[in-house]
């Protein structure tokens, strides 16, 4: 065999060994989309553009388009809270506006019309300056005058994760909004609880099918699985001093995630990260 092509286990040919990885220029975290982990869905894309490989009820990495199944273990690595404002399903526009820090509206002082699903007429949101002062982000906004209607703002938790069976797809995106905001809270909690930074924390994030308004859908569950070892504490611990230093956006995350829009009750632990 020709030693120029051997590979190792990580398909690299041995002599390529000799020029290891290097800085490419000016560029930080800031210049990096981040990888995204999708819960695929009866409705998913991907069910029709992958047949045969994306499941329901499975986890899909978006750039590696590889089936990872439907558990993993993975590491807290940091997460961004924000609220965003989607036109409805049917209306192309996608997202209207966001607000990033989860505080100011990007674009300000907007008005959009729309007409949701299950409202008689067209409706205006207007964005204001900050997302207090718009309201939109309280239950009977979607359809002002139906107070059982959802936030016309979703709350969105956007969670950097460190997957240990798939290190060379880490860090990638998961993101939580809509019904799969309680879970994600839930998990916040624990965190919170443990006694050890969360990069030092390991869990099991797996799905769980449930009924909603339009039919069955696959939700997030996370339960926790000990603590991280030596090794990956120390990585993840270097990726959270990384990505906590500049800005950073998840692979396809101006596409609407495909969840459950009941109604579920207020958010049970609505506060900002302290980290």
């Amino acid at each position: 065999m020709n030693n120029d092509v051997t590979k190792t286990k990580d398909n690299l040919p041995d002599y390529l060994r000799q020029y290891p990885k290097q800085k490419i220029g000016n560029i930080d975290s800031t210049d990096r989309i981040i990888p995204r982990v999708k819960l695929i869905q009866a409705i998913s894309p991907e069910l029709e553009a992958f047949d045969g490989q994306a499941k329901t009820g499975q986890f899909w990495h978006t750039i590696a388009q590889e089936n990872l199944g439907p558990t993993l273990k993975a590491i807290p690595i940091i997460i961004r809270k924000s609220y965003v404002l989607w036109a409805p399903r049917h209306d192309d526009r996608g997202i209207l506006a966001r607000a990033m820090d989860a505080i100011h509206w990007d674009p300000a002082d907007a008005e959009f019309t729309v007409k949701p699903k299950g409202s008689p007429s067209p409706v205006t949101y207007r964005t204001k300056k900050t997302v207090a002062e718009s309201g939109l982000d309280q239950f009977g906004t979607s359809i002002p005058g139906d107070s059982n209607s959802a936030p016309a703002a979703s709350l969105t938790y956007n969670m950097m994760w460190y997957m240990i069976d798939y290190p060379e797809l880490s860090p990638s995106v998961i993101i939580n909004t809509r019904s799969s905001v309680k879970p994600m809270q839930q998990l916040l909690s624990r965190i919170d609880s443990k006694p050890v930074a969360h990069f030092a924390q390991l869990y099991e994030i797996g799905t769980v099918q449930q009924k909603g308004a339009e039919g069955p859908y696959f939700n997030f569950t996370y339960a926790g699985a000990g603590f991280a070892s030596k090794a990956d504490a120390a990585i993840c611990e270097a990726m959270y001093g990384t990505f906590s230093q500049g800005s950073w956006i998840a692979n396809d995350e101006t596409e609407e995630p495909v969840f459950d829009k009941t109604p579920t009750g207020k958010s049970i632990n609505d506060k900002d990260i302290p980290y």
